[in-house]
């Protein structure tokens, strides 16, 4: 089970008088107090059709769940980030709560959760639905690719691991913004799309989208874009988990394309130990990798990826002269939210500079996801097995500007990508 589906079934008796009031105001907390953080930092997943198990659009939909809410919160579960804010820098999507945000909606909670003004209360956002992305650029993508057939995952066995080739058909080259994959999320554990170019080689592009436990999307733009040739195939790397029933999927990837000039070109890459082999019982395994750096970059996010046993990753630079950065500390990995940190301000790399990743995985008893601390772990897709990958986003500034006049689309451009039909898709 998942840990978020915990933040929805757990009841937690809350300590306290019920008169809870802040420190610095003395004045009693009620919903209308604490609702533009719901607004910010919860409800773009806390809705219908979201990964999250209850909407919190409202204040009768929150209501119920406020003693959960404020276990959850206090012990800094949810929202979710894991990045230490110590040693890390600053991150554009960091959704993380303040101390004085928890200790408001703690006194909200001990104070019995009331509404207060309605007039003070604002309407939830208006969501456009099917992709986060949309309510984030405001307008939805530009193209939708779709894996060619649907995929039928039986009601058990082993995960299934499985490439989905989607042909573009583009007729000319295409830059990209954004990105944002969708699925059967009762069965799609990941999907990890990347590019090959018409050569059929992996593109220099790397890793065009992910969706993960806790992630849907990519942001590049608006000063980078990634770079999709005509002809390029896009590939589905998918992780299938069966749960019991039955199911089908027909994923999908939207596209929003640049409308505006731009001065970068993204790219992705990731340091691996493929070689990774993990003793028995052991509770705190190293592994270490390295990326050099061929031309001066920018490196803009990190994304962490282990398994169950994964337990901490750390993103360090080191810098031609000798100067050592940490860019990202994540002390307590979990799997079952794999963040996308997105930095504030891109990071520059001098050609030479090496991107260095450590991590360390327990498998020992003691860690309450393993499933079988006394085997010998290696490398492998399935979540039974590890991997140590260290995935991250750089750009490099382009020689030549974009032509404000190629990015424009026009009338029809992408009517030969017909859509399946509502009852071939998820």
């Amino acid at each position: 089970m998942k840990r978020w589906l915990a933040f929805a079934l757990i009841g937690v008796a809350v300590a306290g008088s019920v008169h809870a009031q802040t420190a610095k105001t003395n004045k009693k907390v009620t919903y209308a107090d604490i609702q533009p953080i719901f607004r910010d930092k919860c409800m773009a997943c806390h809705r219908p059709g979201e990964i999250a198990p209850m909407s919190l659009l409202t204040y009768e939909e929150t209501r119920p769940w406020a003693k959960s809410i404020r276990k959850e919160i206090k012990r800094k579960a949810m929202p979710p980030w894991h990045a230490d804010k110590e040693t890390s820098k600053i991150f554009r999507n960091d959704i993380s709560l303040s101390d004085e945000e928890i200790d408001r909606i703690v006194a909200w909670v001990d104070a019995g959760a009331e509404r207060g003004n309605s007039a003070n209360i604002a309407p939830p956002p208006r969501f456009l639905e099917g992709w986060q992305v949309a309510n984030i650029l405001g307008r939805p993508p530009d193209v939708i690719l779709y894996m060619q057939e649907e995929y039928t995952i039986p009601a058990s066995g082993e995960d299934i691991n499985k490439d989905f080739e989607i042909p573009t058909n583009f007729k000319r080259d295409y830059w990209v913004i954004a990105s944002e994959v969708r699925g059967n999320s009762r069965v799609v554990h990941h999907n990890t799309t990347t590019v090959r170019g018409p050569d059929g080689a992996r593109d220099r592009t790397g890793r065009l989208s992910s969706a993960v436990p806790g992630k849907l999307f990519d942001l590049f733009g608006p000063e980078s874009a990634k770079l999709i040739k005509a002809g390029s195939t896009v590939v589905f790397g998918m992780h299938y988990h069966p749960y019991g029933k039955e199911e089908k999927d027909r994923s999908k990837i939207g596209l929003w394309l640049a409308e505006i000039p731009f001065v970068f070109r993204m790219h992705s890459s990731v340091v691996a130990d493929p070689d990774l082999r993990i003793p028995p019982m052991n509770g705190n395994f190293l592994s270490v990798g390295e990326y050099t750096f061929e031309e001066d970059s920018e490196i803009t996010a990190m994304k962490p990826h282990m398994h169950y046993r994964g337990k901490d990753m750390e993103y360090k630079v080191l810098f031609p002269d000798g100067r050592k950065e940490v860019l990202l500390s994540v002390p307590a990995y979990d799997f079952n939210w794999q963040i996308n940190y997105e930095l504030k301000q891109p990071v520059f790399v001098p050609k030479g500079s090496k991107m260095l990743v450590r991590a360390h995985f327990d498998n020992s008893p003691t860690n309450p996801w393993n499933p079988d601390p006394e085997a010998e772990v290696l490398w492998g897709s399935d979540s039974s097995d590890e991997m140590m990958e260290g995935w991250f986003d750089f750009r490099r500034k382009l020689d030549v500007k974009v032509d404000p006049e190629e990015l424009k689309l026009k009338p029809g451009e992408f009517d030969h990508i017909i859509p399946p039909s509502e009852a071939g898709s998820e």
